[in-house]
């Protein structure tokens, strides 16, 4: 041992001074909001263990990576994506995540909406084993617990349902769940009045975490926009965990220009002492599914069958009709609707507004929607509905993050980050290149409880990219929105190169994180 111990205190030496890769001369933005400093970074294994003058510092490094002229930042963190939502299912070129990648994003949730999973552990190593191109993280699923304790019923939890939902929430947060999503809008989650869902969630308190919600109404459907946000706050705050109001926005000519009010609805929760945050995406176009969008919920109620027996009564159809036309009215008419995926038989409606599909079928728009749910052509909807200057509004507030929403169908599964770069802070600009950097990094981590991710520090987990100001862009559209984004240089995840000069490398490095 005396005899190795020189050799073993060398190599410690050389490793000191020796990096893998050397990002050198990159415009750096380390996600706290301060301002840009020209300076190296150095990658060891899965971490960053140099910052500063490379040369100064006689670092050696296995490769180097010219950044100069470039923009290096933490990797992107989206709090709310569906692009690993049923991760467990997919095959290895869906679990490669390349459209995330190609934004700059390296880590992202599994399912919000109230979809995420129960089983956690079995969730985040089965799939870490099977490979991940980006880091991914799990909010339990009060949507997933309710639909598995009650089905689709309509029926209130009774107290042992509500026992058994609390004690799956326990589990998952215990297996390192970040908290608990829900999707209040969409059934058979709408049929859960507050109480039921404080009595639920609150199962969370001992652990902390998010209280992450689509809120029961973004618009008017139900209890209104505003009504919809105190709600949300109410449950936060009984819970005992942090408020995120997913994807924010003021959806439908109802409720446009109410962003201010939401703004100060948050504000005056954080001044009586909870927290409320709110991420979103930079698109005048939602996503959601046909029948989401215009059927109203007690329809619904029972599954599918007893939705096809409510249409077949004549009397029950006029009255879900009537509900339909009003649906559609907020969302801007059947102009505003561009039906985007569905199975099989959707095909021939796929790229067509409503009112042309009306036309096809020569009936008004409101009977047409409801003669493709009733042959179970439920398809995937793109929703012309919000405004600029309600999207510029939120994006200005400091409490709001970046998340990109992203679903089949819609450009902002492929190019929500480089359009938030290129239109909001590079060509209007709405907001600064150090706060884009910080609300889709360091604050998504800081409110998640994601340790050592989202900051450009010594000795964090080595996710890290390298852009081009001058060429990043989305090139995804709502007629072709499957078309990778462009300027995004360099994207390691823990330490591996997963884009690489510009290029997907098909390395998958991603790690199923836990809390």
């Amino acid at each position: 041992m005396p005899m190795l111990l020189p050799l073993l205190l060398a190599f410690t030496v050389a490793r000191a001074d020796s990096v893998d890769i050397l990002v050198k001369g990159g415009t750096v933005y380390d996600g706290s909001g301060s301002a840009a400093r020209v300076t190296d970074i150095g990658i060891r294994g899965d971490r960053i263990v140099f910052i500063g003058d490379a040369a100064k510092a006689q670092l050696k490094a296995g490769k180097v990576i010219d950044a100069r002229g470039l923009i290096v930042a933490p990797g992107f963190i989206d709090p709310h994506t569906h692009s690993m939502e049923g991760v467990d299912r997919y095959n290895e070129e869906r679990r490669k995540n390349i459209p995330a990648l190609m934004q700059g994003v390296t880590t992202v949730t599994n399912s919000p909406d109230g979809r995420g999973p129960w089983d956690v552990a079995r969730i985040q190593s089965e799939t870490e084993q099977k490979g991940l191109g980006t880091n991914t993280f799990a909010m339990v699923g009060f949507g997933t617990l309710r639909s598995l304790v009650l089905g689709a019923s309509s029926a209130p939890a009774s107290p042992a349902q509500v026992d058994s939902m609390r004690k799956l929430v326990d589990k998952a947060m215990r297996e390192g769940a970040y908290g608990v999503g829900s999707g209040l809008f969409y059934a058979p989650q709408s049929y859960a009045s507050i109480e039921e869902a404080i009595a639920v969630i609150s199962a969370a308190k001992p652990y902390g975490g998010v209280y992450d919600t689509h809120q029961r109404d973004e618009s008017s459907y139900t209890i209104g926009l505003l009504n919809s946000v105190r709600e949300a706050i109410r449950i936060g705050r009984e819970s005992g965990l942090t408020t995120n109001l997913g994807h924010v926005k003021a959806l439908g000519v109802d409720v446009w220009g109410y962003a201010d009010s939401v703004l100060r609805l948050m504000r005056e929760a954080r001044a009586s002492g909870h927290m409320v945050v709110a991420d979103q995406y930079p698109w005048t176009a939602s996503g959601t599914g046909l029948s989401a969008a215009l059927l109203p919920r007690w329809a619904q109620a029972g599954g599918r069958d007893s939705l096809l027996a409510r249409i077949a009564d004549p009397t029950t159809r006029a009255r879900i009709l009537v509900q339909m036309r009003d649906n559609l009215r907020r969302r801007g008419g059947d102009s505003t609707l561009l039906l985007i995926n569905g199975g099989a038989n959707a095909q021939p409606y796929i790229g067509k507004f409503l009112k042309q599909v009306a036309a096809e079928k020569g009936m008004p728009a409101p009977e047409a929607a409801l003669d493709l749910i009733r042959q179970g052509i439920d398809m995937g909807v793109v929703s012309f509905n919000m405004t600029e200057a309600d999207i510029e509004t939120f994006m200005k507030d400091p409490y709001v993050m970046t998340s990109s929403d992203g679903s089949g169908g819609h450009p902002r599964l492929y190019g929500t980050y480089p359009r938030k770069i290129r239109r909001y802070v590079l060509d209007k600009p709405v907001i600064t290149m150090e706060r884009m950097v910080q609300s889709a990094t360091a604050q998504v981590a800081d409110v998640y409880g994601i340790t050592e991710r989202g900051w450009l520090r010594t000795g964090y987990y080595a996710d890290v990219i390298v852009f081009d100001p001058k060429t990043i862009r989305e090139e995804a559209t709502y007629v072709e929105p499957t078309r990778l984004s462009v300027g995004m240089r360099w994207v390691f995840v823990n330490g591996q190169a997963a884009v690489a000069d510009g290029q997907p490398t098909g390395v998958m490095a991603g790690k199923g994180l836990r809390r």
